[in-house]
This record gives structure tokens, sequence and C-alpha cells, in this order.
């Protein structure tokens, strides 16, 4: 018997043993997870968590039948259910990273109206401790807009500067006509890679509730 004749079925069993073992891959169209279990304690797997978030709100939005302006309204409500810890943490340890090379980070905030969306935008710079500087387009000539009938709107915050003349922490507050409800992060890492992630709750990071006026008065009495 022949050498070929012989290693034909061994070819043929170990084929058949990874069609069991191996991973399939989803097939096409399928629905993304409905959440995701991952953690993030350094730069290779927060990248990994936050590229698989972004698959999946991309994956929602492109699905048949899904709601919203390029299927937005779906994504916004797959991105609701999706733990807020470990986002944050992994969001957190990017920033980390960017920061021994003074690395630029890009926030893109879409929102209902100016208020959420400037909410949104001192909760991240805060929590995250990035530097504050001027908010373009709520004024003009220095005297304060009405926003309350402004609409939806788009704000662009960079913790370098955008451009001549303005500090670090600037941001550009614009409208916006589309659906999507959250937030665009570009780190920008010493490695190089392009990273943005999208789109994030606009609740990720929330500051706390100021005390009532009633609270603070007793607190104050009450001395340390």
């Amino acid at each position: 018997v022949c050498c070929r004749c012989l290693l034909l079925p061994m070819v043929a069993l170990l084929a058949a043993s990874l069609a069991f073992t191996l991973p399939r891959p989803p097939p096409l169209g399928a629905r993304p997870p409905s959440r995701l279990c991952l953690s993030a304690t350094d730069v290779a797997s927060a990248s990994a968590l936050l590229a698989a978030y972004d698959e999946g709100h991309r994956a929602t939005a492109a699905q048949p039948g899904s709601e919203g302006l390029g299927g937005a309204i779906s994504a916004n409500a797959w991105a609701a259910e999706q733990p807020p810890a470990p986002l944050g943490e992994a969001v957190r340890a990017l920033l980390a990273a960017a920061k021994p090379g003074d690395g630029r980070i890009m926030l893109g905030f879409c929102a209902d109206d100016a208020a959420s969306g400037v909410a949104a935008l001192k909760a991240w710079v805060t929590s995250l401790g990035l530097p504050k500087g001027t908010l373009h387009g709520m004024d003009r000539d220095g005297v304060p807009l009405d926003m309350s009938t402004f609409g939806s709107v788009y704000i662009k915050y960079s913790s370098h500067s955008l451009s001549a003349g303005d500090p670090p922490g600037t941001a550009i507050l614009s409208g916006y006509g589309g659906d999507f409800r959250g937030v665009y992060f570009n780190p920008q890492l010493p490695d190089g890679l392009f990273r943005q992630y999208a789109v994030l709750p606009l609740s990720l990071f929330a500051l706390a509730p100021a005390p009532a006026p009633e609270a603070a008065e007793g607190a104050a009495a009450r001395g340390p």
C-alpha cells in the first residue's frame, strides 16, 4: 500500500476533528452580541474591548430594519445595554497610555440639545482630568445665545489647541442633524496607530449631583 493511500484517511480524519473544535465565523448578517463580556487592564485589552464595542455598534446600525438615520436609534438602544464599567476602564487605560507622549485626545459629543451636550462634555473632561478651555458656539460677540430651541448638537473637543490662539481643551458646539447619541473617542498613543471608538454612552462618566442647599447648610452647621 502506498504512503499516499495511508495519509489520505488521516488527513480526512484530522479535517473532520478540526471542524468540530475550531470556532465557526458568524453567518453574514448575523445579529451582534447583545452584551459585551470583556475586561480592560492594559492598552491591548482596552483597545480590544473598545474595538469590539465599536464593531457591535456598527453591526447593529447596519442590521436590516434598524431604526433612525443610518440605524442610529437601534444602535443607541444597543449601546444602552452594554455594561458601562468596563468601557470606562478601557477609556481610562488608553488615556493613561496617551499621557506620557502628550498624545492628543479628541472627543465628539452627539446630544439632544446644548444643555445635555455641555453636561456630558463637563462630566467627561472633569472625570478624566482633561484640560478645560474655551467653548465656542454658544455666544455671539460675547453675548450668550438662547440655546433652548437650538436642537440637537455636536460638540468637538480637543485636549490640544484646535486653532491658533485657543488654549488646550477648547471645544466647538454646532448643530447636528443625525440620530446618533453618544461620544466619539479618538486617543493618540505613542505607537501612532489610529484609534477611534464610537458611539460611547454620554453618561459613561457622570458628575456627582450638587448637594441640595438645605443639605449643604446642614453640613456647614455640623462642621468637620
